[in-house]
């Protein structure tokens, strides 16, 4: 019996009482011959995570319908997505230009800006909040863009020959057409007296004793002088509004104004600047002559034109500037007793008619003494080529007098 038993634990190794029997392995197996070739089916029918498996399209939509999974797992498609926002209409979008709402696209694929106009070329917009690295090109495009109209640069005198246009404190940009431009360093070209543009062709000089208006122009993308007999006006064309252009034609800026003598060349006191106009003060050349008794008030010495002044002290005006103060004071030396007599006289152009104006002064001398007197006056000029002169002279006997004329707040 003993042996019996030894041979039952050695044929059951331990094994549960539930399965140390060959009924009880049978029962547990279920009586399946082939049990190893059913479990290896089986298993061979589930999905794996360790390997790719090679499943059946039936196989797949089982494995999708036993994992309870939604349509879009499998078509990957945007409309069987569940719970997605409703797109196409403004009203669904709420869409508008107001708090809360989104921003539509308008009719030309643009972003509209909040005033509902074309947000467009937002990369070429100048930003307020951070410093940028612009072009100098767009940095003028930006100017231009603005509106602005830069007052740069002022016309002056160099030499008898030869003009300047340079930039000033005030920066170095000038407004020709609606575009800014540099205003160069060392000035723009064409401002000579000899081979320049005169109203528009190149290559010409400038004729004598002639007013000229001095105009700039971009010429192939340069600014250059261009002379020029025609006034100027402001301009009201769109983009160029506010700039004094020559009459009619936006292509000219103006910049200053000249009057050259009877050689055809410079001379400073006839040189005025549009731009950043100074103050100054000139004075005709001291004259010393005989006058004869009967008329206290005449030219003290004969004049002829720029190239003999006798007294006069010319002067350029702007219309908006055209006040300026002139005096004068003369003295007599006489060797009999007379009456002595001063005024100021002003006259338009190089030879234009002398006018009194005024009040004037008369001094008697009855000691054949030298003697002083003086007067002043102010006077609106019209625009252009003025002058100033003394008037002067004694009734009896004869005097020497000799004075000049000078002229205080001309402003170019």
């Amino acid at each position: 019996m003993a042996a019996l038993q030894a041979m039952r634990a050695d044929l059951t190794g331990g094994a549960p009482a539930l399965l140390d029997t060959l009924k009880e392995l049978s029962d547990a197996i279920g009586a399946d011959p082939n049990f190893a070739a059913t479990i290896a089916t089986a298993i061979g029918n589930r999905l794996r995570v360790d390997a790719a498996q090679a499943l059946t399209s039936a196989q797949k939509a089982q494995a999708i319908a036993n994992l309870a999974l939604a349509a879009v797992a499998v078509s990957g498609a945007y409309a069987d997505l569940s719970g997605k926002p409703t797109l196409g209409t403004a009203a669904a979008l709420n869409a508008g230009t107001g708090a809360n709402q989104l921003v539509q696209l308008d009719g030309n694929g643009k972003l509209p800006a909040l005033d509902g106009s074309a947000l467009t070329g937002v990369g070429g917009s100048v930003s307020y909040l951070a410093a940028q690295a612009l072009t100098d090109a767009q940095r003028l495009q930006a100017f231009a863009n603005l509106g602005y109209v830069p007052e740069c640069g002022r016309l002056k005198y160099m030499s008898a020959t030869a003009l300047s246009f340079a930039p000033t404190k005030q920066g170095d940009l000038i407004k020709i057409n609606g575009s800014i431009y540099r205003i160069p360093a060392a000035g723009i070209a064409g401002l000579a007296n000899t081979g320049v543009y005169v109203n528009g062709t190149a290559g010409q000089g400038l004729a004598v004793n002639t007013l000229y208006y001095v105009y700039c122009f971009a010429n192939a993308g340069v600014p250059t002088a261009d002379f020029s007999t025609t006034g100027h006006a402001m301009s009201t064309t769109a983009g160029n509004v506010g700039t004094e252009i020559k009459t009619g034609d936006d292509t000219r800026t103006l910049i200053g104004m000249v009057c050259t003598n009877g050689s055809a060349q410079f001379s400073d006191a006839l040189t005025a600047s549009w731009f950043n106009r100074r103050t100054r003060t000139l004075s005709g050349a001291l004259q010393s002559s005989v006058n004869s008794p009967g008329g206290y008030f005449q030219e003290i010495a004969p004049a002829t034109g720029l190239s003999a002044p006798g007294p006069r002290c010319y002067f350029l005006a702007w219309a908006d500037e055209a006040s300026p103060q002139f005096s004068s004071m003369l003295n007599y030396s006489t060797t009999t007793t007379t009456n002595m007599g001063c005024q100021m006289g002003y006259g338009a152009g190089v030879n234009g008619a002398v006018s009194a104006v005024g009040g004037s002064t008369v001094q008697y001398s009855n000691n054949a003494n030298n003697q002083c007197v003086s007067a002043v006056a102010t006077v609106t000029f019209a625009e252009g080529l003025n002058f100033a002169t003394v008037l002067g002279g004694n009734n009896a006997g004869s005097a020497t007098i000799s004075g000049q004329v000078i002229v205080t707040s001309v402003r170019g």
